[in-house]
């Protein structure tokens, strides 16, 4: 666990000290823990994030490479800022600190409209049984355990290492004695266009509908589906529009489909239609920094066009954020919608939970990704918030990661990156009057 090696501000009892960089002594030097925890943070997220100016490039040409060395130093400074921080305040006692400091640097990370989860501790453990404690306290408490494991090892004591071990031990025997996850009935099909996601910035077309409307009545010819899932602004228009909604109707299935919203601006939203009408709309709440939204886009706008130009796109003006998340109407089962950079934050997954989300929907376009990790990185995130509030999730993407997410975690289906085609699965529906784990058997208005 190199996290902790640059900054342990302890010394061993006696003559031994510890050996690490900058722990030669019992007073707490927080600029020298700046500067290595820095230089270790330069690494880990310069490595992490190493496919964003190869996936981006290829679209919009090298210049928009130059935001990934920002964004690798300002994570760096956040990490650098908070060990220096503890090592001033805490001295001595900084190592037992930092564990509880890197959860609440975690947590700060995911506020405010420039929130950015990627790196979050816990997320290391995703891939083990450990992770079945983020039912007990989210992904912060998975971290807590990655930190206190990484304090351990750089402590080396034997009763401190023993003491952990136990810790970890307990934490294997209950994520390996989850009970299983409850077999599903309801037939869902989830739908993966793979769209040239620039083709779409230039302008969006009826061939778009079309596309999805055959994959959709080809799946159908399989089975019938209680629920079709599409992925974010899948479809060119809105259903409000009279050709999308007749088009729609004709399937004589349940939607749960993104498309665009124009309502005081542009929208990226989600709409609920079954049985010719929309019965629900959600509009993403968090929106990408400088993505979706543009901070000062209005006092720099020659530095914008200018931008945008070179780019070899229009002048973007961003998107009108939604103010609430509320679970969708489809059929009897309330849907928890995640839209894409939004199934990275806890939070919103929770916040539908709360209010009644029976399902977990996410649906996404991380076309915009390439081939790279980089879309792999946000499935594995989003994939934790199954296991949080114990709901299935089933995920659309445009060109991928497609796919069904029991309530352990476990995938249950998914489809190859890049394919043009439905993957069709059960998704859980509960019985009508069941009791969710939120202790609600619908939403709260």
């Amino acid at each position: 666990m190199a996290f902790w090696s640059p900054f342990c501000p302890h010394r061993w009892a006696g003559s031994r000290h510890f050996p690490w960089p900058g722990c030669s002594g019992p007073r707490p030097r927080p600029g020298r823990a700046f500067r290595l925890t820095f230089a270790f943070a330069l690494g880990f997220f310069g490595t992490l994030l190493l496919w964003l100016p190869g996936s981006l490039t290829p679209l919009f040409g090298p210049g928009v490479a130059a935001l990934y060395p920002v964004l690798v130093a300002g994570l760096a400074v956040m990490w650098a800022a908070t060990a220096a921080l503890t090592r001033r305040i805490m001295g001595p006692a900084t190592l037992w600190a930092l564990p509880f400091a890197w959860v609440l640097l975690d947590t700060a990370r995911s506020l405010g409209p420039f929130g950015f989860t990627w790196g979050s501790l816990g997320y290391a453990f995703a891939s083990t049984p450990l992770v079945q404690l983020a039912d007990l306290g989210g992904v912060s408490l998975v971290g807590l355990l990655v930190a206190l494991t990484g304090a351990a090892l750089a402590d080396r004591r034997p009763r401190v290492l023993l003491g952990v071990a136990a810790l970890l031990s307990l934490g294997m025997v209950y994520g390996l004695t989850r009970p299983p996850d409850l077999p599903t009935t309801e037939r869902a099909l989830l739908v993966q266009g793979n769209v040239d996601p620039r083709a779409k910035v230039q302008g969006r077309t009826g061939d778009e509908l079309e596309r999805y409307l055959a994959l959709i009545r080809a799946g159908l010819a399989t089975g019938p589906a209680g629920l079709v899932v599409w992925p974010e602004t899948a479809a060119p228009a809105a259903p409000t529009f009279p050709a999308v909604a007749r088009a729609l109707t004709a399937l004589k299935v349940p939607l749960l489909l993104g498309a665009p919203t124009e309502d005081g601006g542009y929208r990226n939203s989600v709409y609920a239609f079954e049985q010719g009408q929309v019965t629900g709309r959600q509009d993403k709440v968090r929106l990408v920094p400088f993505g979706e939204f543009f901070p000062g886009r209005v006092m720099f706008d020659g530095a914008y066009r200018a931008v945008f130009r070179a780019l070899g796109l229009p002048p973007l003006t961003g998107a009108v954020p939604g103010r609430a998340l509320t679970p969708l109407p489809v059929g009897d089962t309330w849907v928890g919608t995640l839209i894409c950079y939004e199934s990275t934050f806890p939070a919103f997954a929770r916040a539908q939970v709360r209010q009644g989300a029976q399902v977990l929907a996410v649906v996404s376009n991380d076309a915009w990704f390439g081939p790279s990790v980089g879309a792999e990185q946000h499935f594995q995130m989003g994939r934790v918030r199954a296991i949080e509030p114990r709901r299935w999730l089933l995920r659309a993407g445009n060109d991928g990661v497609t796919a069904v997410v029991a309530p352990s975690g476990q995938v249950t289906a998914r489809l190859p990156r890049g394919s043009r085609r439905c993957c069709p699965h059960p998704s859980q529906r509960p019985e009508p009057g069941h009791r969710t784990s939120s202790g609600a058997s619908g939403p709260r208005r």
